[in-house]
C-alpha cells in the first residue's frame, strides 16, 4: 500500500477485496461441487463473467496510484481473462460448455483469486498476514497458472474451428499467438514476486 493512502482509499479497497474473494469463492464452490460440465457452464458462466468485468477497475487502481501493482502487467492479465469470458465463454457456448478445459480454467483462476484478494483484504487491515497465506499467495501459481493458461488457449482454439468468421478467426490466431511471450512474462514476474516477498 502507498504509505500516502488515504483511509478513504484503504476502507474502499478492503470492501473490494473482500467483496471479490467471496465472488470468487463462490464460483470455485461450485465447480469443486458440480458434477458435469455442462452444468457448471449454465451456473457459473453469467457470475464469472460478471465477476471478471468487475475486476477491470483494478487497472485505475494501478493508473491512479492507490495501489502499487505495475499498469501493463495488470492490464494485460485483465485484458485476456476479458477477452476469454466475453469473446470466447460467452460468444462460444458451444465449444465452452462442453469441455473439460472450462472447469479446469475456472479452478484455476477461483482458487488463486480467492486467495489473492483475502491476502490483500489482510494486508489492509493492518495485521500480519500469516505465513500459510503468503506462501500460498506466492506459490499456487506454479501450479495454476499453467492450468489457467493452457485452458484459456485450448479454449480459444476451438472457437477457431467454429466460428464461420475468418476476420474473428485471424484475431483469435493473433492472441494464440501471444500467449507464448505473454505467459512467460507473467509467470517470470511471479517468480520474481516470489523470492522478494518470500525471502523477506
Amino acid at each position: 500500500m502507498p504509505p500516502s493512502q488515504s483511509s478513504t482509499s484503504r476502507t474502499y479497497l478492503l470492501l473490494y477485496n473482500i467483496t471479490s474473494s467471496l465472488l470468487w469463492l463462490r464460483i470455485l464452490t461450485t465447480v469443486v461441487t458440480s458434477h458435469s460440465n455442462p452444468s457448471i457452464y449454465i451456473t457459473v458462466e453469467p457470475w464469472t463473467r460478471w465477476t471478471q468485468t468487475l475486476a477491470m477497475v483494478e487497472i485505475l487502481h494501478a493508473a491512479t496510484g492507490i495501489t502499487r501493482a505495475p499498469i501493463f502487467t495488470t492490464f494485460t492479465q485483465i485484458f485476456a481473462r476479458s477477452v476469454q469470458v466475453w469473446a470466447i465463454n460467452y460468444g462460444f457456448p458451444g465449444v465452452t460448455a462442453t469441455s473439460s478445459a472450462y472447469p479446469a480454467m475456472l479452478f484455476a483462476w477461483s482458487t488463486a483469486d480467492v486467495v489473492r484478494y483475502f491476502y490483500f483484504a489482510v494486508l489492509l487491515t493492518g495485521v500480519s498476514v500469516p505465513g500459510v497465506l503468503k506462501w500460498l499467495r506466492y506459490s499456487l501459481f506454479i501450479i495454476l497458472y499453467p492450468i489457467g493458461i493452457g485452458s484459456e488457449w485450448w479454449l480459444m482454439y476451438q472457437a477457431t474451428t467454429v466460428t464461420e468468421s475468418p476476420v474473428v478467426a485471424g484475431i483469435f490466431y493473433f492472441c494464440l499467438a501471444l500467449y507464448g511471450p505473454g505467459s512467460v512474462m507473467m509467470y517470470s514476474y511471479m517468480v520474481k514476486q516470489r523470492g522478494k516477498t518470500l525471502s523477506r
